[in-house]
């Protein structure tokens, strides 16, 4: 064979491996989803759920780690410096992804140029709580009694998604109140029961039992659509608020150029997933949650809206958690 043509015929062999191997079957080993909160809990719920899912549509392994520490900047750090290559994964979250580059100086990670978003999976919102021996009935009562006396609001903890929803409540309809720090959810819904305070915007997954229990009346949901396990409960779009949504949202992510086909995989077994009704009533039993899904894109739309927003209410209320 003329030499010109071995060369030629080699270098072609090459390229073709070099093709295949790029495109090789994704994936061939086990997955890790790093959650960086506690086992137990909403986002470590919504993790094991996925990550079964996965498991039995893709054919291999996804292990959760929890990787707890600084309000979810640990884990979150950890896949933003993992190898782009598919088999680290994150559980965003609301609080490490739009919160916390708000809040937290020199952050570890840039939320949008470190990150590969895969697709949005769920979320957990906001619903505005009274007593329920409060005369309020809706959003408009509970705005119009703050104006004529002095109202305090719980929450659990400054910089927290229900303390930051309230303010963006706050700012958008008015309402006069104070936040007050508890120690955690569940004293902050007791307080409000007790009536140590006039109201909260908890996650529905922290006031729910004392909705459905009667303790508690929910005045306004802050999703961008009622959810089935209050149904008959306004959201505070309905109730004059145009585009108002408040809720602590979860998705999937891969470290920054992740392989366009490897994202690809990933976004249509989670949309499967999340289409079917087996895997939707694991997520949700009680219809509390709103299922998302969507594409790569409109995750990365919606991140950049949320920083925008989460952004805006830290400046304007000039919160800092020191």
């Amino acid at each position: 064979m003329p030499r010109k043509a071995a060369i030629a015929l080699a270098l072609s062999a090459a390229f073709t491996a070099g093709a295949a191997h790029a495109q090789s079957p994704y994936p061939d080993r086990p997955v890790k989803i790093v959650v960086p909160y506690p086992a137990g809990g909403y986002y470590d719920h919504v993790a094991r759920v996925i990550a079964e899912a996965l498991r039995a549509s893709l054919k291999q392994g996804f292990i959760v780690e929890n990787k707890v520490g600084a309000n979810g900047i640990i884990g979150a750090t950890q896949v933003a410096k993992a190898p782009a290559d598919g088999y680290t994964l994150l559980l965003a979250a609301v609080g490490p992804n739009a919160i916390s580059p708000a809040l937290t100086p020199n952050l570890t990670y840039d939320p949008i140029a470190d990150f590969s978003p895969i697709s949005l999976l769920v979320s957990a919102p906001n619903v505005l709580v009274v007593p329920a021996s409060s005369s309020a009935r809706n959003l408009a009562d509970l705005v119009a009694a703050s104006r004529k006396a002095p109202m305090n609001y719980a929450h659990n903890g400054v910089g927290s998604s229900v303390h930051l929803g309230m303010e963006l409540l706050k700012g958008a309809t008015g309402m006069q109140m104070v936040g007050v720090p508890y120690r955690g959810s569940a004293p902050a819904v007791v307080a409000v029961i007790g009536g140590e305070v006039q109201a909260s915007f908890g996650s529905v997954l922290d006031v729910l039992p004392q909705i459905q229990a009667g303790r508690l009346r929910a005045l306004a949901v802050g999703s961008s659509t009622k959810i089935a396990a209050i149904g008959g409960v306004p959201t505070v779009a309905e109730q004059g608020i145009s585009g108002f949504e408040s809720s602590a949202w979860s998705g999937l992510m891969a470290p920054a150029r992740t392989p366009k086909h490897i994202v690809d995989t990933l976004n249509r077994a989670v949309n499967s997933a999340l289409k079917d009704p087996a895997v939707v009533k694991q997520l949700s039993p009680g219809g509390e949650l709103q299922t998302l899904g969507g594409s790569p894109e409109e995750f990365a739309s919606y991140l950049k809206s949320e920083l925008a927003k989460w952004q805006k209410v830290v400046t304007d209320n000039d919160i800092k958690t020191d």
